[in-house]
């Protein structure tokens, strides 16, 4: 057998149409492999499919079944505070299944039942009843059959390849025509065959396109599917009630109303003048511990307690002095004395005014020397001017102070003081109350004292008093605050938490949205802070919104 090579001759064109035929199942081949299902890569592709769900909501309840193999596991909340209910007891009846449904130790409630895990639709209604509060729910229930897609996609198959045999029997036409035409019959079979291998691979093609993985509604099927958090294609965010209670996210219904308006100031706490006292010693000297040795940081103390004794201290010279000025005093007293008890003797044949006299010397020098012998060792016993807590002590045994310095300071917790600066002179006229921040989400009540009349540094100092109270936050001397006031002017908005307020992609003020019972929608807003804890919301809102106050910062960090 002659295997040379002849381009010309019937042979050659076979050969060309089984190297055509090869290259062109091969690259098929590979095609179909590369995007077909190679099973542990296809659930990757298909993503996590939603459970079936069912949801309804009243005034007071809203509740969310999810069923999976047969079971229903049921979330029960408060409409309006997205607040869990686990001590409730509900009543369930799908179709022909009825009975009541198990607490959870999770908070949840448990029903199992056969109809659960058939496919169909399930009219399902609940019986709530919590403490003195019942409720009728009611919904639908779709349970769909997992088989249903892989059915849809082998419906379409035949279609497909009867269009692929059509358009290969219309190119066997056209070539077979275009052959006969030109003469050309030693070249008819290879177009043949040439033309077989075209409409073969054409087929090939659909059906590989046509299978598992290859539904242009499965490119969808990720985004659209599953049970874990995760952001929609709306900027929503879907949150599964599992993971609601996870994140304690709380919602609130919102009212419009007439709320002040407000301006922001700076402060600082001050020691209140009626409700505070500093301890200063009056002539310099070493501290001795009182009866209470020295006070400590946070210390109570009442008024008139002694605190701290200061021994007087001087020089050598001065010391020296003052002993000489004694002793010098203490001899003239003797002296005094022994004339006065000679005048005595005499009584009677000498004046009574001369007897007086003697006996008054002796008093002021015995006055002088005390005095005198005193001061060489004098102490001053320091007291508390006020009931309160130790807020500053500098001072320890042994310590030499001079006359002036500043040993303690006492302060009243609940009586502070709260000085602020503001560059606008009516606003003193205009204020209808105010509140101090120390920390974001920290509110402390104020009553306006009083304003100067002359400016500090170009602004005009507003004094403030802080007002007892249970829950008062404690605050430090010089603690920098910022100091919310309320004006009389009014404005309409919807007051929130200032917790509720977040950021969004562009740093603009935003809250969520509680839409439906496990979807949650942005919206920005525009807002101006009430007090250090609430703000109003001028823009964005409507009334019956709730908006998400606990938990905003993390329902804004999924994706």
């Amino acid at each position: 057998m002659n295997l040379i090579y002849k381009p010309n001759t019937p042979p050659a064109h076979i050969q060309k149409a089984l190297a055509a035929i090869f290259f062109i199942a091969s690259g098929l081949f590979a095609t179909a492999w590369a995007g077909g299902d190679h099973g542990a890569e296809a659930p990757a592709a298909a993503g996590v499919v939603t459970s079936p769900r069912i949801s309804s909501h009243s005034d007071l309840f809203e509740l969310v079944g999810v069923v999976d193999n047969g079971e229903m596991k049921i979330y029960l909340d408060r409409y309006e505070s997205n607040e869990p209910v686990i001590d409730a007891k509900i009543e369930v009846e799908a179709g022909a299944a009825k009975g009541t449904a198990a607490p959870q130790p999770d908070g949840s409630y448990s029903f199992k039942h056969d109809l659960l895990g058939q496919p169909g639709t399930l009219a399902v209604s609940f019986v709530v009843a919590a403490g003195k509060d019942t409720d009728l729910l009611a919904g639908d229930l779709v349970i769909t059959d997992p088989h249903a897609a892989d059915e849809h996609l082998d419906a379409n198959r035949p279609w497909l390849r009867w269009a692929a045999y059509a358009g290969a029997a219309l190119l066997l036409a056209a070539l077979a025509g275009a052959a006969w035409r030109k003469r050309r019959r030693k070249g008819l079979a290879g177009m043949l065959i040439a033309a077989c291998a075209l409409g073969l691979g054409a087929t090939a093609t659909l059906d590989a396109q046509a299978g598992p993985g290859h539904d242009p509604g499965d490119e969808s099927a990720p985004a659209a599917g599953g049970n874990a958090p995760r952001r929609l294609a709306d900027g929503g965010v879907f949150l599964p009630k599992a993971s609601q209670r996870q994140l304690s996210v709380r919602t609130i219904s919102i009212e419009e109303a007439s709320l002040p308006t407000t301006v922001e100031l700076t402060g600082r706490v001050v020691l209140d003048s009626n409700a505070g006292g500093k301890v200063q010693p009056t002539q310099a000297g070493r501290i001795e511990a009182g009866p209470r040795g020295l006070p400590q940081l946070g210390q109570a103390v009442r008024k008139g307690e002694v605190l701290a004794v200061v021994r007087a201290s001087t020089s050598a010279i001065e010391r020296a002095n003052q002993q000489a000025q004694s002793a010098e005093l203490n001899a003239s007293l003797a002296l005094v004395r022994r004339r006065v008890e000679r005048l005595q003797q005499l009584e009677g044949t000498v004046p009574q005014k001369d007897i007086e006299a003697a006996q008054s010397d002796v008093s002021s020098l015995r006055q002088r020397a005390a005095a005198v012998a005193g001061s060489v060792s004098a102490t001053e016993a320091l007291v508390a001017p006020v009931s309160g807590v130790i807020a500053a002590a500098g001072v320890v045994a042994g310590q030499v102070v001079n006359a002036g310095d500043l040993l303690f300071e006492i302060v009243d917790p609940s009586r502070m003081g709260v000085e602020a600066s503001a560059f606008d002179a009516a606003l003193a006229a205009n204020i209808a109350s105010a509140s101090a921040s120390p920390a974001p989400g920290a509110n402390v009540p104020l009553q306006f004292v009083g304003a100067g009349s002359s400016l500090r540094e170009g602004a005009i100092p507003l004094v403030f008093r802080t007002l007892p109270g249970k829950n008062t936050i404690p605050l430090s001397i010089h603690q920098p605050v910022k100091v919310t006031v309320q004006t009389k002017s009014q404005v309409k908005g919807f007051a929130v938490p200032m917790g509720a307020v977040v950021k969004n992609a562009s740093n603009q003020d935003m809250v969520w949205i509680h839409t439906d019972a496990e979807v949650f929608q942005p919206r920005t807003v525009r807002q101006v802070p009430l007090d250090g804890s609430t703000a109003a919301i001028v823009d964005g809102l409507k009334t019956g919104d709730r908006v998400v106050t606990q938990g905003a910062p993390l329902v804004n960090q999924v994706r």
